[in-house]
């Protein structure tokens, strides 16, 4: 296990995280401890979907509606291979990490945890506009690939100052979420009128007394951070703007969409990898393509912009088909376990993203809990490929998996 990130917390935190970590048993387990461990509103804004999250559940019941055809007499034993690669790069397993906001809220060591975790777990870990941690404090953590998330904070001329930054420092792509006009219904969210990212001041500090005395941990981990949960990247539209507040950056600073051209420029700028996220179906996905995208993501935002979408594993077949060989193609959505992440390639995909999934491991245990996760994904990928008798990721195709016979063929 890699060495847990030390963001202040001293020795004794460490070892309670590296504690917490050996407890995590699947990802089902880590999000048991994260709920243990994080407050209310924070629990809230990671657990819930759009309107009344039926495209959140629907997610889920797709991944577990893809059976598995099995083979066996048919391979030697020996350990199979789980490396692939994406958009040239390779890594150890078809488990990506997927950008998720406001991380240091849930632990004070935020992204800088998940990308020194998918460093040494061998795979991609991709960066939030809506960090804690400064793109630069992100990548010096990491010890392999990491994609920045655009959001254009700040209307056009913050995103191109965001993707300025991102080619500075080395991230290997620039990952386009298309599917935020404007934050989804999320009532989860709302019930606690505590949108993030948290600000302290008194009527913040007095609507969280009652949520902090029954989880102390976080309230410790956040004051050993310094309670610092600022947008950090976001960049101010005007020069004489004040600093954001969590309406104007989750509300007026959104409202700025991508449209498919800014594609063009964005590749042109970056000089380097474009993905297009939130794609849902194929004739998307070609404009994607046919603005210069190099890979689409499956997503429909984990169910929380707008719901009633279909579940991300269902348009997944589709999609595939439209782009061909054009472009690669990643999805996320319901994926928590290496056997969902199997799912996902025999259905097409050129690997799955997680993001829920390492964020209850970050909530639960710091990097230790990351790491945790990860290592759990591994060795159920290793598992799985194993029992259909696949002795490597090329060997995993639409004969090892039989989707419901309901989504369109």
């Amino acid at each position: 296990m890699a060495r847990a990130v030390n963001d202040g917390n001293g020795g004794w935190s460490d070892r309670y995280e590296a504690w917490a970590a050996r407890r995590i048993t699947s990802v089902d387990r880590a999000q048991e401890l994260a709920h243990r461990r994080v407050v209310a509103p924070v629990e809230g804004y990671l657990e819930g979907g759009a309107g009344h999250e039926s495209t959140l559940r629907a997610n889920l019941a797709a991944v577990r509606s893809v059976q598995f055809v099995q083979r066996v007499g048919v391979t030697s034993g020996v350990s199979p291979d789980l490396r692939t690669t994406v958009l040239g790069t390779e890594v150890s397993m078809p488990v990506l990490l997927s950008p998720v906001g406001f991380t240091r809220m849930m632990h004070t060591s935020g992204d800088v945890a998940g990308a020194a975790a998918a460093g040494a777990a061998g795979t991609v870990f991709t960066l939030s506009s809506m960090s804690g941690h400064t793109m630069e404090e992100v990548i010096g953590a990491a010890r392999g690939p990491v994609w920045f998330q655009l959001y254009f904070l700040g209307g056009r001329a913050g995103a191109r100052n965001l993707v300025a930054e991102a080619r500075r420092l080395g991230y290997s792509a620039v990952v386009v979420t298309m599917d935020t006009q404007l934050p989804g219904d999320r009532r989860r969210e709302s019930r606690y009128a505590l949108p993030p990212p948290l600000s302290l001041n008194r009527s913040t500090v007095t609507k969280m007394i009652p949520f902090v005395v029954r989880r102390p941990r976080w309230l410790v981990d956040q004051a050993l951070g310094r309670f610092q949960l600022d947008l950090v990247n976001a960049v101010r539209p005007r020069p004489d703007a004040p600093a954001p507040t969590a309406s104007e950056a989750l509300l007026e600073w959104l409202l700025e969409p991508p449209m498919w051209s800014d594609l063009e420029w964005i590749k042109e700028e970056f000089d380097g990898h474009v993905i297009a996220k939130g794609v849902l179906n194929a004739d998307d996905a070609r404009r994607a393509v046919d603005h210069g995208a190099s890979a689409v993501i499956v997503s429909n935002h984990g169910g929380r912009q707008l719901d009633g979408v279909p579940a991300t594993f269902a348009a997944l077949p589709e999609i595939v088909r439209a782009v061909g060989d054009d472009a690669e193609v990643l999805v996320d959505g319901g994926i928590r376990s290496g056997a969902d992440a199997v799912r996902a390639v025999g259905l097409g995909a050129r690997a799955a993203m997680i993001g829920r999934a390492w964020a209850y491991g970050l909530c639960a245990a710091g990097q230790p809990g990351v790491d945790r996760v990860l290592t759990l994904m591994r060795q159920d990928v290793d598992r799985t490929m194993r029992l259909l008798g696949a002795e490597s990721v090329a060997d995993i195709d639409a004969s090892l998996v039989r989707p419901p016979t309901a989504w369109p063929s």
